[in-house]
């Protein structure tokens, strides 16, 4: 098969989702390669490095498209870039489709066959595609955002780093998943108080295994988050709430009850979702705006300011999915690999990702049975 590898336009998205060494090992199996000039730059990885490992290298993504039968990239594609794509190409990347009406309305018009990294689910629940992202957008929120907090930035001049004799900086953490652990643990490095807010108790438990000793887990359904988020400095929300949701975790009231100076950094930033003043989303180049008093950070790439330790951790986990859907193609990668038919968002011109269906009221086709209908030809070997 022909992989392609495009960069990214996204604004300040430096990411790349194959690395050299993915190449080279596509390249061993029989696989042809073209990448985008200048793709891997911004994560540290030269075209030259690229060459080296048997890519081809176009001049623009028009012409990796026309040579590529799947197309991998990190983010969702933009407007701009919709009419770059063929019809019956595999699409493997974050779609986030659900918010999305016009990518979806591309998707199916071109026939993609789109996978999106982030439904990718093993059997036992996992999605692995999320998880190295989980993990670096974590330990970035606190890091990123404790740099609003600065004198110089705008902020209340605040530092997160406890100092003895000083009361301890307060964060609320909502949500124990891998974003949320990740927080805590570097929010409690800096000898903050830290509260993390969690549904499940399974999680808790699990947590509460190796959690630093300044880190306090709360069951919602037992203790009440909303004097811990007022008390804050940083509030960091992983929990997913859907878009448009009805019910918040933080409403528009608890923010205007919270300290002035303080900052929500939302790494799900779902659109009025968890936090219900969530209500756009912003970019490195312009991360925060301010509600009451309260900063909000909503930027929807929060990895890609270490693009190099992201690019090469989610290379590590997206690879080998990768190399399945260049192995056997679709449909027999779908049929080989539950978790990637998991993920399948749309197939020859049907919608299969039932958030996209429902929140913008489209018809939908559950994965499993898209395979069966649009594929009846095809069996499992």
């Amino acid at each position: 098969m022909h992989v392609g590898i495009m960069k990214e336009i996204k604004p300040q998205e430096y990411r790349v989702a194959l690395v050299p060494a993915n190449v080279a090992e596509l390249v061993r199996a029989g696989h042809a390669v073209t990448m985008q000039s200048g793709a891997g730059v911004g994560a540290g990885f030269s075209d030259e490095e690229y060459q080296k490992a048997g890519a081809s290298v176009a001049a623009s993504a028009e012409k990796v498209s026309d040579a590529a039968d799947l197309v991998v990239k990190v983010k969702e594609p933009l407007e701009e870039e919709f009419g770059i794509f063929r019809s019956g190409q595999i699409l493997f990347c974050y779609l986030h489709s659900e918010t999305r009406p016009r990518l979806v309305d591309m998707l199916l018009e071109k026939r993609l066959t789109a996978i999106a990294f982030e439904n990718v689910r093993e059997a036992d629940g996992s999605f692995p595609l999320l998880r190295p992202m989980s993990v670096i957008a974590g330990q970035q929120a606190v890091l990123q955002g404790m740099t609003f907090l600065w004198t110089h930035r705008g902020g209340v001049g605040k530092s997160l780093v406890a100092y003895p004799g000083l009361e301890a900086p307060v964060v609320v953490v909502l949500g124990a998943g891998e974003a949320g652990r990740q927080a805590a643990r570097v929010a409690a490095a800096l000898e903050c108080h830290v509260h993390v807010f969690e549904i499940q108790q399974d999680r808790i438990r699990s947590f509460a295994e190796s959690a630093p000793k300044n880190v306090y887990l709360h069951n919602v359904h037992a203790v009440d988050p909303a004097p811990y988020v007022q008390a804050a400095d940083m509030v960091v929300n992983t929990a997913t709430v859907p878009p448009h949701s009805d019910c918040h975790l933080i409403d528009r009231n608890l923010v205007r009850r919270m300290k002035k100076g303080s900052i929500i950094v939302d790494v799900t930033a779902n659109l009025c979702g968890a936090v219900e003043t969530i209500d756009r989303y912003t970019t490195h180049a312009d991360p925060v705006w301010t509600v009451d008093g309260v900063l909000h950070y909503a930027v929807t790439n929060i990895p890609a300011a270490v693009a190099h330790t992201a690019s090469r951790a989610l290379a590590l986990e997206v690879f080998p999915y990768l190399k399945v859907l260049a192995d056997h193609g679709s449909p027999g990668a779908l049929h080989l690999c539950p978790a990637l038919l998991e993920g399948l968002t749309a197939a020859l011109g049907t919608l299969t990702w039932h958030q996209a269906g429902q929140f913008q009221q489209r018809p939908w086709m559950p994965p499993a049975e898209a395979l069966r209908r649009l594929w009846p030809s095809t069996v499992t070997h």
